[in-house]
């Protein structure tokens, strides 16, 4: 045995998604809520495994018999196995997540979905090829592999989530972008009739504009962060974190949009 096998890790990495189950679930649907139960289930009995990996590791390293080696060879795989599966059970909840956002361009959904399937078949593939190993040694080698693979798979998991986000913010700016187009409408008519002095609307309008304008800034700057993450270089969490602040700065500028525009249906309501 190496002395690799001393540092066999735990290599994992959680993104717990909060999302309330709403409704009654059809047992026979396969959504959201149910890949993430799916997920939190397996992650469940990977801790499980992995404690008992550690367990088995140290009797060996220990005694150094032949049934305690058998027992951590037995205890690796299991928690090897587990680790695989929980990383393809939340890949596939994040799948599932994204198909379930409004406001993700069909463009960057579907070349996401291509790269998690692959990210998944990957996962699959390993776990499967686990079964073939017959040494300690053996196993540690599949691991590396494992944890070569993990900063691609971290990279397409925070993308992903960024996705979401982004989604989100979507939906939410084109619906203040049709509320602006049906106000504009309704001012040139205002103007047209001369019902009604425009002149407090416009500027009011433009006001709400500039911080859609100034939404869509921020919504770029949080794209670049994401965009620009590569699978074995920087601090791919610190990038994550801050194209959420920028998404939440973004989702900030589109609420004082759509309060302006209230304001704004008021004013043209309200008669001279």
């Amino acid at each position: 045995m190496t002395k690799r096998f001393l540092i066999v890790s735990s290599l994992i990495f959680l993104f717990f998604l909060t999302v309330s189950a709403t409704g009654a679930q059809n047992e026979d649907q396969f959504d959201f809520n149910r890949a993430n139960e799916d997920y939190l289930y397996t992650y469940g009995t990977y801790r499980q495994t992995h404690n008992e990996y550690v367990t088995a590791r140290e009797q060996f390293l220990t005694y150094q018999t032949l049934t305690a080696k058998t027992l951590a060879l037995e205890q690796t795989l299991n928690m090897l196995q587990k680790r695989d599966e929980t990383l393809r059970t939340y890949l596939t909840a994040l799948r599932m997540k994204m198909a379930e956002t409004t406001g993700i361009s069909n463009y960057k959904q579907n070349t996401h979905y291509l790269k998690l399937d692959a990210e998944v078949s990957w996962y699959v593939e390993h776990c499967d090829g686990l079964t073939s190993a017959g040494t300690l040694e053996d196993l540690v080698k599949l691991s590396e592999e494992a944890e070569d693979e993990h900063g691609k798979t971290e990279m397409l998991a925070y993308q992903a989530l960024g996705l979401i986000l982004e989604g989100k913010e979507e939906h939410l700016k084109s619906q203040i972008e049709e509320q602006i187009n049906l106000i504009e409408e309704k001012i040139k008519e205002i103007k047209e009739k001369g019902d009604k002095d425009t002149t407090t609307a416009e500027r009011w309008l433009l006001e709400a504009e500039n911080k859609l304008t100034r939404s869509e800034e921020k919504l770029v700057e949080a794209n670049n962060f994401l965009e620009e993450m590569k699978p074995n270089r920087g601090d791919k969490a610190k990038d994550y974190s801050e194209a959420q602040k920028l998404f939440s700065e973004a989702h900030l500028y589109l609420k004082e949009a759509n309060g302006f525009l209230k304001e704004l249906i008021r004013e043209i309501k309200t008669a001279d």
